[in-house]
């Protein structure tokens, strides 16, 4: 009888040693697992905070988490905003290459600048982009032969003056209000010239260097022009509150490329839809880390999307009166 409970003890003692080895085998199976899990890191550099590029950033990580969320790779985000100074873009970019980042997504064109100055290795997605060509990110938009690709933020900028010249169709005389040092304004006013001219209207330059010298500028071209335009400017786009006053107080109508702008002081407008950018933006960011495609050979895009956008309160307290024909366009 003894001998058959030091037999029964034996086999339990084999059987715990047993589990508890197939316990700690698959636990440390999880930990070698968990280890090898590849970790994406993607820098997302922003140059300043306001509704269009926040919508880029938005459908970026719509976007890439929609499409990692169920597969084995797991992706680290590190998004950073410069709050719109070039000083700030740098020290971003160069953290992103100090890290290793696998991608630098760069939304605006400052930052995308910034990361492309700082490393030729490291894939830089851009997004939101004027004039990428002008901006010295890449000399050929359909084969980039470097590490750049991306998104063009071109708007309609014939369709926004034609819409202008419908709905004020006494307007003679535009003023182009933008920064003189953003490239992409420099490229959009360049066009709106281009199709000012052709449908025989006169124009003067607005331009200034930064946020406080729009309000003196707008007053003074007051009495001078009978409406303004507005690119998607930076400088323009983070102060629309303060031209909004201005533009309401003088009875001045301001007509923007941007639906954020429109939004907040403009009146209509024909607007890229930024949302869709930020989606193409990480399409592309997802063929370079997925070794779809080579970066060098992807061609960077627009959007072909556009969203037509009616400030009401803004059009009531100018007192105008939006043609039919605009909403059957």
């Amino acid at each position: 009888m003894k001998k058959n409970h030091i037999i029964i003890f034996i086999l339990i003692a084999v059987f715990v040693l047993v589990g508890a080895f197939g316990i700690s085998r698959h636990e440390n199976d999880k930990k070698t697992n968990a280890s090898n899990e590849k970790v994406i890191k993607i820098g997302i550099s922003q140059m300043i905070e306001h509704d269009a590029l926040d919508l880029i950033y938005k459908g970026i990580e719509d976007e890439l988490n929609k499409y990692y969320n169920n597969r084995s790779k797991k992706i680290v985000i590190d998004y950073k905003n410069a709050q719109g100074e070039q000083a700030n873009c740098n020290t971003i970019a160069q953290k992103f290459v100090n890290d290793k980042s696998d991608i630098i997504i760069a939304i605006g064109t400052p930052a995308a600048q910034s990361a492309v100055n700082l490393t030729k290795d490291i894939p830089i997605i851009a997004s939101g982009i004027g004039d990428p060509i002008g901006a010295k990110l890449v000399t050929n938009l359909n084969k980039p032969n470097v590490n750049v690709t991306g998104t063009i933020n071109l708007p309609p900028i014939e369709k926004q003056i034609e819409l202008m010249h419908t709905l004020l169709p006494n307007a003679k005389k535009i003023g182009l209000l933008y920064c003189s040092s953003e490239i992409n304004s420099l490229y959009q006013i360049k066009l709106a010239k281009e199709k000012l001219d052709s449908l025989g209207l006169e124009y003067i330059d607005l331009t200034v260097a930064n946020a406080n010298e729009i309000q003196q500028m707008m007053i003074s071209a007051a009495d001078k022009v009978d409406a303004i335009f507005s690119p998607t400017d930076n400088i323009i786009a983070n102060s629309m509150a303060n031209v909004a006053m201005i533009e309401e107080s003088e009875k001045l109508p301001v007509i923007c490329a941007d639906a954020g702008m429109t939004k907040i002081g403009g009146t209509v407008t024909y607007s890229v839809d930024y949302y869709d950018m930020g989606v193409l933006t990480a399409k592309k960011a997802i063929e370079v880390l997925e070794g779809i495609k080579d970066i060098k050979n992807i061609p960077l895009e627009t959007v072909d999307s556009y969203n037509f956008v009616v400030n009401t309160n803004m059009i009531n307290r100018l007192g105008l009166t939006i043609p039919n024909d605009i909403y059957m366009n």
